[in-house]
């Protein structure tokens, strides 16, 4: 789940929505200040320069942990 912190101070966060069948759609909402749910996810945003720059932190830890682990003999 990602809060990403808009230009503006507007959020964008996840929601989910069912439809008349049933089926759930996964999606996401805009929220501006004064939102009576705005307060709730502002603790919870990030910028999206924060969220790229932590996928690419994740993407070298992960590259980190597969060279190690591939270097491992097999049992």
């Amino acid at each position: 789940m990602q809060v990403t912190l808009l230009p503006g101070g507007m959020l964008r966060v996840p929601t989910a929505i069912r439809l008349e069948d049933g089926a759930v759609v996964d999606g996401t909402r805009d929220l501006t200040p004064g939102d009576p749910d705005y307060d709730a996810w502002l603790p919870l945003a990030h910028s999206e320069e924060d969220q790229l720059l932590g996928e690419a932190a994740e993407r070298a830890a992960d590259r980190e942990i597969l060279a190690r682990w591939r270097t491992r003999q097999s049992a």
